[in-house]
């Protein structure tokens, strides 16, 4: 790792693997002598940092005076306000669109040559922008393909008759027109799918969600056994409409984009405007769960243990298809049986019925899946780029993005990491010319086969997760960075919150320069949404395995403008391409400035400044909402079997007080002292950490207040781990599960209060 060239290692702290550990004797705790020896030790470095500054003020300092003078000021020197405004006029809207224009030139799905490729630009890049180091760093994930080339069987659906007969008019397309003969370019197919060729009757069954089925089986009477069942892409995962149709005997699943979801009637479609054309198809992955599918809980390395594919459990049971709405339409309106209810309906100019079977001359027919899908492991690469702090190297803010598409992914994500290719260049830049660098190290971190569930976040978190839980201060996401020109959207850890509103302001609108993007942001409401963790994203590792705190944003669309529209409409398409960004999305590139600066600055913000912009009382009202919730829904049943809340109350309460007390702890920092400003710091990262339990029964999901509940019964605002042990209604042995989930989730929130209490708590109360 590069040294930087200004104040080398002035206040680097030891890493913490490099400090001493206490002693603890015969299982008792510290005694009262050694309680007292580290209380005088404390105090004596305040006296040493008084010492410091009265020795410095005396007349006639030597050289190496000024030199000792110089690198104890560094430790206590606030963040350098004036570069602010060098980094936002160095941020260049051409230059981040010459960089998209070279990520989109080729199709880069992950594990293929150009994705290599890509890794590679990247690294080579961001040493030439001047960080100190980029790596490649290798795994070797599952990935499923569909066959590629022009001479591999085609991934399609088609009618067929009693007699296996091909009605081959009713094939659906397998690619985009414009894509074909493209050798990088993927046919249309669903990542994990199983392979197969299933026949039977066709089913409509809305979004494929469990009700929907329901409703099928109950109200209208249908037996889906042995049907294929086609659907409307969204509400549900891909994944999971394959479950819920196997759960009733389907055979297998099409899945179509209805355009009443991702269009606007009326609206042109591409290539005469941005909305979806009927040749469009949305690609995906099918996992019911993200991360590697063979190495659960450890990185992807070469000499991880593999476990058999016969015990994955995360594939979807029964074979799945995407298809365009122009085929769609073809089958939908030859559909017999009785109409669909009120809500079913899309935006196809046809009457939708429920099937099952086809109408007139297609009475006879049936509809034949071919689905080609197969499985390979293949090296994927993250890259992680490093420029190193000036005061603090052991402690990181990093900026991620993934750099891998279905198609040319313009949108997603490749404008991320076209953004990140010019942060990289204006931080460096400045580091190289001695102009400036940051208090703390900042990481750039470039993901790998996110699409695919997001492996290469996930396995990294996996590989380092002590690395980051002892040095990560902060990890900022951007995914889908410009899908839409409108407004600024983002999720956040609730200690973010305070430093992406401040930065906001900061940073002009890309639509007028008397606005800011806090302006844009609030859409007329007195603040703006800010969302909370899911795991749609890069964050979701951080969050939920680490307890980083994180964040994620990119600018959208106006939805409240599109109602009907849940996604940007080109979507994991051959159509999120380079002409509709420069056409329709962005064509001056001033939203992706905005964007930048507003990364820019954050980015600054959580690495320069000599007190963390992190927050922590926000999570007050979050613990009490899930307190609340709990009570409402499960007090009385709780009650009946026994089990109390009290203590669970009583730790919402003692983390309220805690947080109450270290505002006083905050406000009173002495900032000359850097041994009280690290201190400070620390418990305001060890906070967010604290709401980690790692007894949580998944494998990967361990935060007790944002982990996502299994429970599939109706949405729940009680803590996730009492929302799935109360699932259903426990029996027997399931009381002891939900006394299990109380006790667990009430220690851990007793433990993020000990977090903000004085250093001297681990004394005990």
């Amino acid at each position: 790792m590069a040294t930087p060239n200004t104040e080398d290692g002035y206040g680097a702290i030891p890493l913490a693997s490099d400090r001493s550990e206490n002693v603890v004797e015969g299982g008792k705790t510290m005694s009262k002598t050694r309680y007292i020896l580290l209380a005088v030790a404390c105090g004596a470095v305040a006296l040493g940092v008084g010492v410091v500054i009265g020795w410095f003020s005396r007349p006639g300092l030597t050289e190496e005076d000024r030199e000792a003078l110089d690198k104890f000021r560094a430790l206590v020197r606030g963040a350098d306000e004036a570069i602010v405004n060098t980094i936002m006029d160095d941020i260049d809207s051409e230059r981040i669109r010459e960089n998209l224009r070279e990520l989109t030139r080729r199709p880069h799905m992950a594990g293929t040559e150009p994705d290599l490729e890509m890794a590679e630009l990247l690294r080579t890049a961001w040493l030439d922008n001047g960080l100190d180091e980029a790596r490649l760093i290798p795994y070797d994930f599952l990935l499923s393909y569909p066959p590629m080339g022009e001479m591999g069987e085609n991934n399609t659906a088609v009618t067929v008759d009693g007699t296996d007969f091909v009605f081959e008019e009713t094939r659906t397309a397998h690619i985009e027109p414009e894509l074909q003969g493209d050798p990088d370019a993927p046919q249309f197919f669903y990542a994990y799918s199983p392979a197969g060729n299933p026949v039977g009757e066709l089913v409509f069954a809305n979004y494929g969600r469990p009700e929907d089925f329901d409703y099928l089986e109950k109200n209208v009477s249908i037996n889906c056994t042995g049907k294929i069942a086609i659907v409307k892409y969204g509400r549900e995962g891909r994944g999971a409409k394959a479950v819920n149709a196997a759960a009733v005997g389907a055979v297998g699943v099409i899945i179509y984009p209805d355009p009443g979801d991702v269009n606007v009637p009326g609206a042109p479609v591409y290539p005469d405007g941005w909305f979806l054309p009927g040749t469009g198809v949305e690609r995906g992955s099918s996992l019911s769960d993200p991360g590697e599918p063979l190495t659960p809980g450890y990185p992807a390395t070469d000499y991880a243990y593999r476990r058999p594919l016969s015990d994955v459990d995360v594939f979807p049971p029964i074979p799945i298809l995407p298809i365009g709405y122009n085929d769609a339409q073809e089958y939908l309106e030859r559909l017999t049986g009785e109409e669909a209810p009120e809500g079913w309906a899309g935006g196809l100019p046809i009457t939708y019925r429920l099937g099952p079977g086809f109408t007139d001359d297609w009475a006879a027919r049936r509809v034949q899946m071919n689905v080609y899908t197969n499985t390979t492991i293949q090296r994927v690469y993250n890259v992680i780029g490093i420029l190193n702090g000036r005061v603090e190297p052991d402690r990181y803010v990093m900026f991620g993005n993934h750099y891998d598409a279905w198609v040319q992914g313009a949108i997603d994500d490749t404008s991320s990491a076209a953004i990140s290719l010019e942060l990289t260049r204006v931080f460096g830049n400045l580091a190289k010319d001695d102009k400036w660098r940051p208090r703390r190290s900042v990481v750039f971190a470039a993901w790998g086969a996110e699409e695919f569930g997001l492996f290469g976040s996930f396995e990294y978190v996996e590989q380092y997760t002590k690395l980051l839980g002892e040095r990560l201060v902060s990890y900022v996401n951007m995914d889908v960075g410009v899908g839409g020109n409108y407004s600024l959207a983002a999720a956040a850890s609730p200690s973010m919150h305070r430093a992406i509103l401040d930065v906001t302001k900061r940073i002009p609108s890309p639509h007028s320069t008397e606005r800011t993007v806090y302006d844009d942001w609030t859409q007329g409401n007195p603040t703006p949404h800010i969302g909370g963790i899911t795991l749609s994203t890069d964050h979701a590792a951080f969050a939920l395995r680490v307890g980083t705190p994180v964040m994620t944003m990119a600018y959208t669309y106006d939805k409240t403008g599109y109602p009907g529209v849940t996604t940007y409409p080109a979507y994991h398409t051959g159509y999120d391409n380079m002409d509709v960004m420069e056409r329709f999305v962005d064509p001056d590139f001033t939203v992706h400035r905005a964007l930048a600066r507003t990364a820019a600055e954050l980015l600054r913000y959580l690495s320069d400044e000599l007190l963390l912009p992190l927050e922590w009382e926000p999570y007050v009202p979050v613990l009490t909402a899930s307190l609340n919730a709990t009570i409402t829904e499960y007090g009385t049943s709780l009650e009946e079997q026994g089990i109390s809340l009290d203590a669970l109350e009583s730790a919402v309460q003692s983390f309220s007080n805690a947080a109450a007390g270290f505002k006083d702890v905050v406000d009173g920092v002495d900032k000359d002292n850097p041994v009280q400003v690290r201190t400070v710091n620390d418990q305001l990262v060890a906070v967010n950490r604290a709401f980690i339990d790692i007894h949580r029964q998944h494998v990967f999901f361990k935060h007790v207040l944002f982990s996502p509940a299994y429970c599939t019964l109706g949405p729940s605002g009680s803590f996730p781990g009492i929302t799935d042990a109360m699932c259903g209604g426990p029996q027997g042995e399931g009381w002891e599960e939900v006394k299990k989930q109380v006790a667990a989730i009430t220690f851990t929130i007793e433990s993020a209060a000990d977090a903000l209490r004085n250093v001297d708590s681990i004394a005990g109360p």
